[in-house]
């Protein structure tokens, strides 16, 4: 084909815009679509039996240089598990942390310890903002969650908020 030379750029131009546009569909195509559902697992596959529970909340406004104490008890039973979290800004988001079992001493923030294997079961999940040295909590809030294998669980940030 014999054409002005003007037109060649041109025609160049839009061929490799088509070639690109080509390959740009090739590998979404290949890679595969992550928004379709995932597959369901067969009912062999469930989770179940003793697991972790992992905390984590929304934005906790309002409450730099407080505490996040998280415990973990059976329903009219004593707390198996804690997580003591260190609020660090006035719109702080706790990350995921995992509730490890009670310190020896009666500081629920003392010594680190390994995280707590909870039987299957429910547990009332009590979530409170603690000025230290306090007792108290200053405002909480409680949530039941059901262990089957390990579980993960949002604390509502707002409703700690001040």
């Amino acid at each position: 084909m014999n054409l002005p030379g003007t037109q060649r750029p041109r025609l160049f131009l839009a061929a490799t815009c088509l070639a690109f546009a080509g390959l740009l569909l090739v590998g979404v195509a290949a890679c595969g679509d992550d928004s379709a559902p995932a597959p369901t697992a067969s009912p062999s596959a469930a989770r179940s039996g003793p697991g972790t529970i992992s905390v984590s909340s929304s934005a906790i406004g309002g409450q730099s240089g407080r505490v996040l104490l998280v415990f973990a008890a059976p329903e009219g039973g004593a707390p198996r598990a804690r997580a003591c979290i260190p609020i660090q800004s006035d719109r702080f988001t706790a990350p995921s942390t995992v509730l490890t079992d009670p310190p020896a001493s009666q500081d629920p923030c003392g010594a680190a310890t390994p995280a707590t294997k909870l039987p299957e079961g429910t547990y009332i999940l009590t979530a409170g903002i603690y000025a230290p040295p306090a007792q108290r909590a200053e405002v909480e809030t409680k949530q039941t969650v059901r262990v089957s294998g390990d579980t993960a669980v949002e604390i509502d940030g707002a409703a700690l908020s001040r």
